[in-house]
């Protein structure tokens, strides 16, 4: 081969080379907690802090593939000023809920003593599948295509309690590490081994599925659901 020829395969291995040698960055995300109101601490625009203290979530998984939700949140501050305006409350509770990992709708605030109580919907915090519904917010999505970083953040917990449970007639699969009953998961931090942590991590790997109590092979379904949403472990 010419030396002149020789010239662009050179080039195109020093090019490999280079790209080889860069080390992985970690494109994804920040983690997002579970629980926006849960996790609220900010400041009004009149300077009032509004900071949340002991804190739940519950969400109710539907037959029809809806989501609700419903957050508590005590207020260690700020529970004076959001009473006091209840644009300001509305507007707090919004801007929470929409920093947690639900796309929130139709979202209705009050106060119920010095607690926070906000409650909404998620249209697609869930998928039909095989006459399941998968309910897929808490395992971050990836991307599919090979050798491509980046993707959804991890997740956090925040409350000091989640639970997601099933609708009427509907049994909930899946693995967390309190579970009271057959229709409902539950996650605290000290449960998942982060209790001293500032932001436990919410390491699910197998989404929850809500499927009828009387369905047949109600293991197999929600494997088979879980593989069609594409959550493969």
């Amino acid at each position: 081969m010419r030396p002149r020829a020789l010239l662009p395969l050179v080039a195109l291995l020093l090019c490999v080379t280079a790209a080889v040698a860069v080390p992985a960055v970690d494109a994804r995300a920040p983690p997002t907690p579970v629980c926006g109101v849960c996790d609220l601490d900010r400041t009004t625009p009149s300077g009032d802090p509004v900071v949340a203290g002991e804190s739940s979530l519950t969400v109710t998984v539907h037959e029809n593939g809806s989501t609700t939700w419903l957050a508590r949140a005590d207020l260690s501050a700020g529970g004076d000023a959001l009473a006091a305006n209840d644009s300001l409350r509305d507007a707090v509770a919004s801007e929470a809920a929409a920093d947690g990992i639900a796309d929130p709708r139709d979202v209705d605030a009050r106060l119920d003593g010095d607690a926070l109580v906000v409650e909404y919907r998620d249209p697609g915090a869930a998928e039909r599948s095989v006459g399941t519904v998968v309910f897929t917010p808490l395992t971050p999505a990836s991307p599919n295509a090979p050798m491509v970083s980046g993707g959804e953040g991890g997740r956090y917990l925040a409350a000091d309690r989640l639970t997601v449970r099933a609708g009427s007639g509907l049994a909930l699969r899946g693995a967390a590490p309190a579970t009271d009953s057959g229709d409902r998961l539950v996650w605290t931090p000290t449960a998942i081994g982060d209790g001293d942590a500032v932001r436990p991590s919410l390491d699910v790997a197998r989404d929850p599925v809500a499927i009828r109590e009387d369905a047949l092979l109600p293991g197999v379904r929600a494997w088979v659901a879980r593989r069609l949403v594409g959550n493969t472990l």
